[in-house]
Protein backbone atom coordinates (compact mmCIF):
# COMPACT_ATOMS: atom_id res chain seq x y z
CA UNK A 1 0.00 0.00 0.00
CA UNK A 2 1.44 3.29 -0.92
CA UNK A 3 0.71 6.74 0.37
CA UNK A 4 -2.38 8.23 -1.71
CA UNK A 5 -4.84 11.39 -1.27
CA UNK A 6 -7.11 9.44 0.78
CA UNK A 7 -7.18 10.22 4.67
CA UNK A 8 -6.32 13.02 7.15
CA UNK A 9 -6.28 16.39 5.66
CA UNK A 10 -4.26 18.26 8.59
CA UNK A 11 -0.67 17.48 7.04
CA UNK A 12 2.21 20.59 6.69
CA UNK A 13 5.42 19.74 5.22
CA UNK A 14 8.33 21.66 5.16
CA UNK A 15 11.23 21.83 3.16
CA UNK A 16 15.13 23.88 2.35
CA UNK A 17 15.20 24.01 -1.32
CA UNK A 18 18.46 22.67 -1.01
CA UNK A 19 18.46 19.86 1.91
CA UNK A 20 21.14 17.77 1.45
CA UNK A 21 19.64 14.81 3.11
CA UNK A 22 16.03 14.80 2.25
CA UNK A 23 16.04 16.32 -1.34
CA UNK A 24 13.41 18.89 -2.58
CA UNK A 25 12.73 16.46 -5.54
CA UNK A 26 11.65 13.82 -2.99
CA UNK A 27 9.08 16.28 -1.11
CA UNK A 28 7.68 17.36 -4.07
CA UNK A 29 6.66 14.04 -4.67
CA UNK A 30 5.21 13.38 -1.79
CA UNK A 31 3.44 16.34 -1.88
CA UNK A 32 1.96 15.30 -5.18
CA UNK A 33 0.96 11.72 -3.65
CA UNK A 34 -0.68 13.61 -0.35
CA UNK A 35 -3.18 15.94 -2.82
CA UNK A 36 -5.25 18.04 -1.41
CA UNK A 37 -4.32 15.88 2.21
CA UNK A 38 -0.92 18.62 2.84
CA UNK A 39 0.14 21.60 1.94
CA UNK A 40 4.11 22.53 1.30
CA UNK A 41 6.27 25.22 2.69
CA UNK A 42 9.32 25.36 0.84
CA UNK A 43 12.32 27.61 2.16
CA UNK A 44 14.90 29.13 -0.23
CA UNK A 45 18.03 27.97 2.37
CA UNK A 46 20.21 25.06 2.46
CA UNK A 47 20.41 22.97 5.44
CA UNK A 48 18.48 19.77 6.99
CA UNK A 49 16.59 21.78 9.47
CA UNK A 50 13.96 24.34 8.87
CA UNK A 51 12.15 25.01 12.11
CA UNK A 52 12.68 26.16 14.76
CA UNK A 53 16.20 26.25 14.09
CA UNK A 54 16.15 28.11 10.67
CA UNK A 55 16.63 31.74 9.87
CA UNK A 56 13.75 31.77 6.88
CA UNK A 57 10.76 34.37 9.22
CA UNK A 58 8.39 33.02 6.36
CA UNK A 59 8.48 29.45 6.98
CA UNK A 60 9.16 29.24 10.93
CA UNK A 61 6.22 31.65 10.85
CA UNK A 62 3.65 29.37 8.81
CA UNK A 63 5.26 26.56 11.02
CA UNK A 64 4.32 28.13 14.13
CA UNK A 65 0.81 28.56 12.57
CA UNK A 66 0.09 25.66 11.97
CA UNK A 67 0.98 24.54 15.78
CA UNK A 68 -0.51 26.83 17.61
CA UNK A 69 -3.87 27.17 15.74
CA UNK A 70 -3.89 24.25 13.46
CA UNK A 71 -3.96 26.55 10.62
CA UNK A 72 -2.04 25.42 7.56
CA UNK A 73 -1.46 28.10 3.96
CA UNK A 74 -4.25 28.53 1.49
CA UNK A 75 -1.76 26.90 -0.72
CA UNK A 76 1.41 25.59 -1.33
CA UNK A 77 4.14 28.59 0.29
CA UNK A 78 7.25 29.45 -1.34
CA UNK A 79 9.40 31.31 1.48
CA UNK A 80 12.08 33.64 -0.60
CA UNK A 81 15.46 33.47 1.08
CA UNK A 82 16.28 36.01 3.50
CA UNK A 83 19.73 37.48 4.46
CA UNK A 84 21.80 35.42 7.23
CA UNK A 85 22.00 37.26 10.59
CA UNK A 86 24.69 37.34 12.76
Amino acid sequence: MGITDKGASNILMVQNERDPGTLLVGARKLREALGERAMMVTADQGGHGVYPFGTNTCANDAVTTFLVRGERPKKDLACEAQPATD
